[in-house]
């Protein structure tokens, strides 16, 4: 059995963070463990009040786990605060884990900020340096790259910008993209750009897409697939799981998988 950790917050609605990590999990047939960054007042409408969890916590859960679990796999999600950046950033390099996903979270849905401006500096700085791929969205990579982005160039543009930051793989999720009948990602690993083409389904914006995304990313690495392969597989997953994905409230829809 292969072993996953989600870092990451707690999502009160069942639709993303921690929840969406471990139904993805079983999905994948790996176990899920967790170490819990924060606690989260939300609903289908986003997200309405978030508590962070003390750094502390967050790295004894971790080292809990590590300590009697072997770890073959790691994804991160949102951290909220400061010292949460640096704490993981510490706990990578002490339990030497691998196969590290970041999904960069800088804000909800509903546009609710997540991190600080000095937050996603210490990010920059102290975690991407340390994962294996990281998984923004568009406005996501517009923030970390100083870049606006409108186009597939501008993607890849984008890229070279956060090459800067020693960054070894990363995808950026074009689902933001204007005019196209087509979800146009662009990966960049070994070196290369590889443009992945995905059928975008129409007037759907369920929420928990980046979280499982990033989730079952970690799963395939888990299992001893490549970069490449990880990312394809995920991404046929999430494309399914969003052309299923059913209003249980008021708000966005959520995955079905």
């Amino acid at each position: 059995m292969r072993k996953v950790l989600s870092i990451a917050g707690s999502d009160s609605s069942g639709g993303a963070g921690i929840q969406a990590d471990l139904k993805t999990f079983q999905k994948f047939g790996v176990w899920g463990l967790t170490a819990i960054t924060s606690l989260t007042a939300q609903n289908t409408n986003g997200v309405v009040e978030s508590i962070p969890v003390d750094s502390d916590f967050v790295y004894k859960q971790i080292e809990a786990v590590a300590k009697d679990i072997s770890i073959d796999a790691v994804k991160i999600g949102m951290l909220l605060t400061e010292d949460n950046v640096l704490t993981v950033s510490k706990a990578i390099d002490s339990f030497n884990l691998k196969n590290v996903v970041l999904d960069t979270v800088l804000i909800s849905k509903n546009g609710k900020k997540l991190l600080s401006e000095k937050g996603i500096d210490l990010l920059k700085e102290f975690l991407i340096p340390r994962v294996d791929i990281i998984t923004p969205n568009i406005p996501e990579a517009e923030v970390l790259s100083d870049l606006r982005i409108r186009t597939v160039e501008d993607m890849k543009e984008a890229v070279l910008k956060l090459k800067k930051f020693s960054v070894k793989n990363v995808l950026i999720k074009g689902g933001h993209l204007k005019g196209s009948s087509y979800a146009i990602d662009i990966l960049y690993t070994d070196n290369n750009f590889f443009e992945l083409n995905y059928p975008y389904i129409h007037n759907v914006h369920p929420k928990g897409t980046g979280c499982t995304l990033s989730s079952a990313i970690a799963s395939s690495l888990a299992k001893g697939y490549d970069i490449r392969s990880s990312v394809e597989i995920a991404k046929r997953f999430i494309t399914n799981a969003i052309r299923n994905s059913v209003k249980i409230g008021n708000g966005y829809p959520v995955l079905m998988y």
